[in-house]
């Protein structure tokens, strides 16, 4: 059974997750990806990808996107804007894999060619989704009304969590037909690089950020809008008048940098580090005693279980995708109303009063289900049921 995953793009923490695919399917798993969304920003990719995959990785050259902001086929690596593919050869190239099952991203993109040669050719199609009832709260009726006449055409949805399946619930598509999986991170190399990071290291690093003792708040994201740093920070302000020995560490960078870092960047216990790169992002979560992120959009925050991994306790938002599968209050942390001032001091607080510990450590049990091995797993499972019952 040859099945074949088409993803524009997708980050280095979804290779091993393909990689355990392609086990599964006894190397019949591949994936097709285009090669220009990596220009730029992801190039490294362009070389990690058929490391990983060998064979089994087939790039697609021959697409444009245009963004609507920038009216611009150059200028698409920004968050402003609509991306709008073009594409020429796709279905010739899906044809020569010449695939059983066929896995597409998402209702746009590539998915109105791919049910189109799924209709063709009378082979079936899986959808991953992983928006929420949140995140597509303003979906206007044109969306919701192309979205279920997609539906008509796929066999089954490979979904992050919970919150995923009340949105294409709220479609009117059928329960049978969604499978939740979740999605995993990349989580095992961090965990093997604390290990190696000495205890020595972790107190010269902690100590360039905290000499008073009190807690260390870490957040990893893009400082951007959407991730609520402007309330965390406006928070943190008074937070640190009841405990003014804490720390918050804000790793990552976007378009609101520059604002924090002139309106904050002066207050000691505040440090916006801007862009870590990847292979040190380790050293942040071994230092840190509480993980941070007041998203007011994200569908699943894959830091979120990298913390966990490392045995980090969680304070997320309520508007994170994940949290009714990762974050258990009085277990592994708390969540919080980001637009609720008053519920993000509490899941300040909160973590001075219970043991850090026994938090972290059930945040490593908590995000076992959901590491790359099981998720795989489960995604392989569904892929069969459905087409077993179709037989």
């Amino acid at each position: 059974m040859k099945v074949l995953y088409a993803n524009p793009i997708f980050l280095d923490y979804r290779l091993p997750f393909y990689e355990k695919l392609n086990e599964l399917f006894k190397g019949e798993f591949y994936i097709m990806y285009s090669t220009n969304r990596y220009l730029n920003r992801y190039e490294h990719l362009l070389e990690e990808i058929p490391k990983i995959m060998g064979e089994n990785a087939i790039p697609f050259k021959n697409e444009l996107l245009f963004n609507t902001y920038e009216r611009s086929f150059k200028k698409y690596n920004i968050e402003k804007g609509k991306k709008i593919p073009f594409t020429h050869g796709l279905i010739r190239k899906i044809k020569r894999i010449n695939p059983d099952i066929l896995i597409t991203e998402g209702f746009y993109q590539w998915t109105p060619l791919i049910i189109l040669y799924s209709i063709f050719f009378r082979k079936p199609v899986f959808m991953g989704y992983e928006r929420t009832l949140h995140t597509e709260r303003n979906s206007s009726i044109i969306k919701k009304i192309h979205r279920k006449l997609t539906n008509l055409f796929i066999s089954g949805y490979l979904v992050n969590g919970s919150e995923t399946q009340k949105y294409l619930l709220s479609l009117g598509i059928n329960p049978k037909k969604i499978y939740v999986g979740g999605m995993s991170a990349d989580s095992k190399g961090l965990v093997n690089a604390i290990k190696g990071f000495s205890a020595k290291e972790k107190n010269i690093l902690k100590e360039k950020f905290q000499s008073k003792g009190g807690l260390l708040y870490l957040f990893s994201g893009q400082i951007v809008k959407r991730k609520g740093v402007g309330f965390l920070l406006e928070a943190w302000i008074k937070h640190i008048k009841t405990y003014p020995n804490d720390t918050l560490l804000l790793i990552g960078y976007g378009n609101l940098y520059d604002k924090y870092k002139e309106l904050y960047g002066n207050i000691p216990s505040i440090f916006l580090l801007g862009r870590i790169n990847y292979v040190d992002v380790y050293k942040y979560y071994a230092i840190a005693d509480v993980f941070v992120i007041p998203t007011i959009e994200d569908n699943w925050s894959l830091v979120v279980p990298e913390a966990m991994a490392c045995g980090l306790p969680i304070a997320t938002s309520i508007y994170n995708g994940c949290y009714p599968e990762l974050v258990k209050e009085d277990i592994n942390g708390i969540t919080f109303d980001t637009y609720n001032q008053s519920s993000l001091l509490h899941a300040l607080d909160y973590f001075h009063h219970k043991d850090l510990k026994e938090l972290g450590q059930n945040s490593i049990e908590l995000e076992k289900p959901f590491n790359t091995e099981n998720c795989a797993q489960r995604e392989y499972e569904a892929i069969l049921d459905v087409i077993n019952r179709r037989k």
